[in-house]
């Protein structure tokens, strides 16, 4: 019989004339005498064609998932909880998170709930304990923090106890404590002015494309020179830091989020321009390229470029004899310039335009509604939020 090992498999391309993705992983079988024969299985998941590389490891872990299901193991409460996390839990949930998401889930879990709880034995795993340990979350993270630990540690024990490894869920009725309060920083026209004072070329055009389009960062840095035609960018990739190297483009964090994008005319210009100086002209070439060709990283746009930005347009107010107020330009990321484009363009626009520009419509509409024409309203929206974090700046800054 197999053993239950985790593992994640690796998927390659195959074939010559039909070019295909070739799955790879291992299975552990006991042979006589009880010792373990290491044996190699091969599958194909599908053509290349019409499966990206992401939805073919999906498929993998899927069958991985699967075959180690079978392991026959006697229900105790002995076991701990770290053994029920890799043994049980993460075969069978692992292959259903998003790709994107999966790595930090698996990190959160280990991090927050394994390390600290692990090595208890499920039998005496108690809420009081569970409880404590909860609240010293509370007391030192934000409360998303301490909403995910309940999230995952109750459901965790859920399927221990679902397969009979613990009679009762101590997690079930968990307080929530106190919490600090969220950041909802967003930035004022003139911070984001000020920042594109100091900016220029691929910078500057990324800076406000964050700002005024809404992307996330990893959206931005996965555009390719095709995805912009007409006045329109198409997202439908996400850059993940959380994967290695050779599979960081992942799927949008929803399925809402693959969709169109309206570019104001002010801001056309300035791509438009990028696009024309742009060393590789190939269609597939990414639009905020590294210097290996490959996307940026995200981290390093906002230590490299984004703080900096921020130093630097102080020094500048200061130079100039202007006085800067308290706060101005702290706490400058992506998800303040996100923040920036919902809160400025409500003043121009409904808040169902809002939610269409920032991609945040309901995850099960089909993927022919993505397609439909973007709205005027939101088109018009779009250009006056783009208008007032300009207002008075050269056109472009391209050089």
């Amino acid at each position: 019989m197999a053993r239950s090992r985790h593992q994640r498999g690796f998927v390659e391309e195959s074939g010559k004339r039909l070019r295909c993705w070739k799955g790879h992983y291992f299975v552990y079988e006991r042979v006589p005498g009880g010792s373990e024969k290491r044996v190699h299985k091969a599958v194909i998941l599908g053509e290349k064609s019409k499966l990206t590389k992401w939805a073919a490891e999906d498929k993998l872990r899927g069958i991985i998932a699967k075959e180690t299901a079978t392991v026959s193991v006697i229900p105790s409460p002995e076991y701990t909880l770290r053994w029920f996390w890799e043994q049980r839990y993460r075969p069978m949930a692992e292959p259903t998170w998003k790709v994107s998401s999966r790595p930090k889930t698996i990190r959160f879990i280990e991090r927050y709930v394994i390390f600290p709880l692990g090595d208890i034995p499920l039998g005496q795993i108690e809420r009081f304990a569970i409880q404590r340990h909860l609240n010293e979350l509370a007391a030192r993270f934000s409360k998303s923090v301490v909403l995910k630990f309940r999230v995952y540690i109750k459901s965790i024990l859920d399927e221990a106890l679902e397969q009979d490894f613990i009679s009762k869920n101590p997690a079930r009725r968990l307080d929530i404590p106190e919490t600090r309060e969220p950041c909802h920083r967003a930035l004022s026209p003139d911070e984001v002015r000020e920042l594109l004072s100091v900016l220029s070329g691929r910078d500057h055009l990324a800076l406000r494309m964050l700002s005024v389009l809404g992307l996330r960062p990893g959206e931005l840095f996965a555009l390719r020179r095709d995805d912009y035609k007409d006045g329109i960018l198409r997202v439908d990739e996400s850059v993940s830091e959380e994967l290695q190297s050779d599979a960081r483009l992942v799927k949008p964090k929803t399925e809402a989020s693959v969709s169109d994008v309206w570019v104001p005319r002010g801001l056309r210009t300035e791509l438009e321009c990028w696009l024309q100086q742009m060393p590789d002209q190939r269609p597939e070439a990414f639009l905020f390229p590294s210097r290996k060709g490959t996307p940026i990283n995200l981290n390093n746009f906002l230590n490299r470029t984004l703080k900096p930005a921020a130093e630097k347009a102080r020094a500048k107010m200061k130079l100039e004899g202007r006085a800067i107020p308290a706060g101005f330009l702290d706490g400058v990321n992506s998800q303040a310039l996100r923040r920036t484009c919902a809160t400025r363009m409500q003043r121009h626009g409904s808040v169902k335009d809002v939610q269409s520009h920032l991609r945040h419509a309901s995850p099960n509409l089909t993927a022919g509604t993505y397609m439909q024409p973007i709205p005027e309203s939101v088109q018009s929206a779009v250009e006056r939020l783009d208008e007032e974090l300009t207002e008075g700046m050269p056109t472009g800054m391209i050089n």
